[in-house]
């Protein structure tokens, strides 16, 4: 009889542990995230998300660099849901020492030019993003497709000239926890 007590209280503890671990791990529920758009303008771009239960953090990957010592990096949350919108930054770094020129990024959705960056200068582009519910899914591929757990974003290609001759590559991937 002790022992079936001991055990219960066991049980009890371990079981209030696990939710007290839960409730502490969860973001807030809403959450401003500001960044600013240097493809055209210096301005301050606010995007408001309510993403309750939702871990706001954004990824911080420094990117792919080319034989120029050109980076492309893209970075986004580390957590959303499926049907919410996400805000991804696509960053361009010359490190390299000479100006390159007609900085153009795209993917399947979308495209900016950068223009010129001279060395040492860098230049961020916010793009939104839709995660696709499951019905959106199954709708569009049919009724066995799913939705991947992470959500892969296969990253965007860069072309630029440098000194006449034009060079491509891309930048990281990334991939969102889905919660």
């Amino acid at each position: 009889m002790q022992n079936k007590f001991i055990a219960l209280i066991i049980v009890i503890i371990i079981a209030i542990c696990g939710v007290s671990a839960f409730l502490l791990t969860q973001g807030t529920d809403n959450e401003v995230n500001n960044m600013t758009d240097n493809s055209s303008s210096n301005k301050t771009v606010n995007n408001v998300t309510n993403n309750k239960n939702i871990n706001n953090r954004n990824t911080n990957f420094n990117g792919n660099t080319d034989e120029n010592s050109v980076t492309a990096s893209l970075n986004g949350p580390e957590y959303s849901a499926e049907g919410k919108t996400v805000n991804l930054i696509w960053k361009i770094t010359n490190d390299g020492n000479t100006t390159i020129t007609n900085v153009l990024a795209e993917d399947q959705s979308s495209s900016n030019n950068f223009g010129s960056l001279a060395p040492g200068e860098s230049k961020t582009y916010s793009v939104s993003l839709n995660i696709p519910t499951l019905a959106q899914v199954k709708e569009d591929f049919g009724p066995d497709a799913t939705v991947s757990n992470p959500f892969s974003i296969g990253g965007y290609s860069i072309t630029y000239v440098l000194n006449g001759e034009q060079f491509q590559f891309n930048s990281n991937s990334l991939e969102i926890k889905l919660v």
